[in-house]
């Protein structure tokens, strides 16, 4: 079963119904997850990208969502399912992408040789998505049968990037894989929910 560009947009709009999602971040979101079915050879996603000012942009989606310009999109009142595994693998692959703001997604396609090297308004290739990603740390967890299979590479978005910076690469090494990706997932939540406890604490001191 394919999956076109506006379905699968829809998709990730209903999958994450709590999150603001504006017109740059879904085009990003449904870019990555067209990345990584790239690169784990799974051609189930009928969507091409095509490099634009702010990073890859589908037309379809562009033009479905144009109205909504810098607004959040508004959750589709439909209910849009794909096969289990594709539901599967675009839900693992956009939970490491959907705590990043749009900004920061579109530089980080800025930083990403397919990017750079497509003519401007020119079709990001495949070949060229292949090539590059499937260098990538991430990209070790589709080097196996069963993505989900323990160890869990992890994505270094920027935000993985910030925390290591100041860390020697021995030390930054570390947090580039984990026992297995529940296990990143529990980590990733403990780390939020402490962040924000002392956030508010910080707060309820200033007040």
């Amino acid at each position: 079963m394919k999956i076109n560009a506006i379905d699968l947009a829809k998709f990730i709009l209903i999958t994450y119904p709590d999150v603001p999602i504006y017109p740059m971040k879904l085009q990003k979101l449904a870019y990555y997850a067209k990345v990584w079915s790239v690169v784990a050879n799974k051609d189930f996603i009928d969507a091409e990208f095509a490099k634009w000012d702010f990073g890859p942009v589908n037309r379809e989606i562009y033009d479905a969502y144009r109205d909504c310009s810098r607004e959040i999109i508004p959750v589709p009142s439909e209910k849009i399912t794909f096969e289990p595994d594709q539901e599967d693998f675009i839900k693992f692959v956009l939970h490491n992408y959907v705590g990043q703001t749009a900004v920061s997604l579109s530089i980080q396609t800025h930083n990403e040789d397919p990017w750079i090297k497509t003519g401007r308004n020119e079709i990001i290739r495949e070949k060229a998505i292949k090539e590059y990603y499937s260098k990538q740390n991430f990209a070790k967890n589709f080097q196996r049968p069963n993505y989900k299979e323990t160890p869990f590479y992890v994505l270094k978005t920027n935000s993985w990037h910030s925390f290591t910076m100041d860390m020697d690469s021995k030390d930054a090494s570390f947090y580039e894989t984990y026992p297995s990706y529940d296990e990143f997932v529990q980590r990733s939540q403990r780390a939020k929910s402490e962040f924000n406890d002392l956030l508010q604490e910080f707060i309820s001191s200033n007040n």
